[in-house]
């Protein structure tokens, strides 16, 4: 096996966001890029220089028909809120027959390895009343955060992640040796039930992306930001972007053509090792 590189990943992403791009226009799916994603098409033209993964938006009706029809060879669909091995509250399109990918935070039980994926994340209807909205993305955080802190403390030793990263493996277990044996799945089934919960899409005039919350930010965007989709570039290419693209960044970063601090220039997912098969 060969590591990938940063570029070798943007690569592998890009084919991966191709063929869901084309699976979508096919079957008539709505999806938008987001976060990183939808910033670097509008701010780069491409990947932010330092990003490492593809983000995209589904709302929620296309989201559930999307993961139950994708069908492209040499993909795995992790539909998460379906799959019980699976300890993530959002879903995944995994290359699994060019890439592999080893993660020092698991994310399926009895596993670290999987192939390299876009994350695919439900757009839910909210309430319209933001101290109800409120309330409810301050349970979602807590359940969230306590997958996290379990993953974390449930890594295995493996080689490919080095001495320094396996050294944190075992200081991680001998401070948190009760979370090692814990499983994340009460907190999952938890922050699944809240979505499953929300009021059917279209029916509110505010929108949610819960199930992968920020610590300090909130996420209660209009529903006419996502009321249809505009092509951007992107690497190239064109792909679908939320017609409200402009003022949803602005909500999410403000000022979102400032780059953010040099020392804050740099891949988040360093507990990922990516190899070609």
């Amino acid at each position: 096996m060969r590591k990938m590189t940063l570029h070798d990943m943007w690569d592998a992403s890009l084919n991966i966001l191709k063929d869901v791009d084309k699976f979508c226009q096919e079957n008539n799916i709505t999806y938008f890029l987001a976060y990183g994603s939808l910033l670097g098409a509008i701010r780069h033209k491409g990947f932010i220089p330092w990003d490492d993964d593809i983000d995209i938006l589904v709302p929620r009706p296309d989201y559930d028909r999307l993961l139950s029809t994708f069908n492209v060879p040499g993909y795995d669909v992790v539909y998460a809120e379906k799959r019980p091995d699976v300890y993530l509250t959002y879903s995944r399109i995994c290359d699994t027959a060019r890439t592999l990918v080893k993660t020092a935070s698991p994310w399926m039980k009895g596993t670290i390895e999987s192939g390299l994926w876009i994350d695919v994340f439900p757009l839910d209807a909210v309430s319209d009343n933001e101290e109800e909205y409120k309330a409810l993305y301050e349970r979602v955080k807590k359940d969230y955060f306590e997958t996290v802190a379990i993953r974390r403390r449930k890594t295995k030793l493996d080689k490919a992640f080095g001495f320094e990263r396996n050294a944190k493996t075992i200081l991680h277990r001998f401070l948190h040796p009760i979370r090692h044996f814990q499983s994340p799945m009460p907190a999952k089934n938890r922050l699944v039930a809240e979505m499953e919960a929300c009021p059917p899409y279209g029916s509110t005039k505010h929108v949610s992306m819960l199930p992968c919350p920020e610590r300090n930010r909130e996420e209660w965007f209009p529903i006419e930001d996502f009321a249809s989709a505009v092509d951007v570039e992107f690497c190239g290419c064109k792909f679908k972007a939320p017609v409200g693209w402009q003022h949803h960044l602005t909500q999410l970063w403000g000022d979102y053509n400032q780059l953010p601090p040099e020392e804050d220039r740099h891949p988040r997912q360093s507990y990922l090792r990516v190899f070609y098969k």
